[in-house]
């Protein structure tokens, strides 16, 4: 799923990932989404990252609607 290009990167997202999870629980994917969005609406690589590994951890299907999720 992961780029092999940059391991020590993604090693910083999957430990940021699992620093966040066992600080916030279930509100780490939210915290981590809050993180990643900047005022101008632009988003911030490294927090966008962190959330999609909070995602992948608690398996979580970003982009699905509720009511495509249980088809």
């Amino acid at each position: 799923m992961w780029p092999q290009c940059h391991p020590r990167r993604w090693a910083r997202v999957r430990a940021r990932a699992r620093i966040m999870r066992a600080r916030y629980g279930g509100d780490a994917y939210y915290l981590a989404r809050e993180r990643a969005r900047r005022p101008d609406g632009r988003r911030t690589c490294f927090w966008t990252r962190v959330a999609v590994e909070l995602a992948r951890l608690d398996g979580r299907e970003i982009g699905v609607g509720t009511s495509d999720r249980w088809r």
